[in-house]
């Protein structure tokens, strides 16, 4: 059986790590993380791959300058809006 993977949650979630490296937020517990992914993922296409050569293309898609800005303007936005309202009591 072939394993279906998204790439856009590996791409998301180490952007996700370096934006909230060196922008912190008022609470980057587990919770609130996930619910940036959910965020960012779901305002950006899925970029399913199957094979080797699917998750290149979709690797070298996802590095393109357009394509990072998109994704990176996608957690800042979820970023925020989870900051102002997070899931949980402070």
């Amino acid at each position: 059986m072939y394993a279906v993977k998204n790439h856009l949650e590996v791409v998301v979630r180490q952007m996700l790590e370096d934006y909230l490296r060196d922008n912190p937020i008022d609470c980057s517990c587990e919770k609130c993380q996930a619910d940036i992914m959910a965020l960012a993922l779901n305002q950006l296409p899925a970029r399913y791959c199957v094979s080797l050569r699917g998750q290149i293309l979709t690797e070298f898609e996802s590095h393109t300058l357009p394509g990072q800005a998109r994704i990176m303007a996608e957690i800042v936005r979820a970023a925020q809006q989870v900051s102002a309202s997070p899931s949980h009591g402070l």
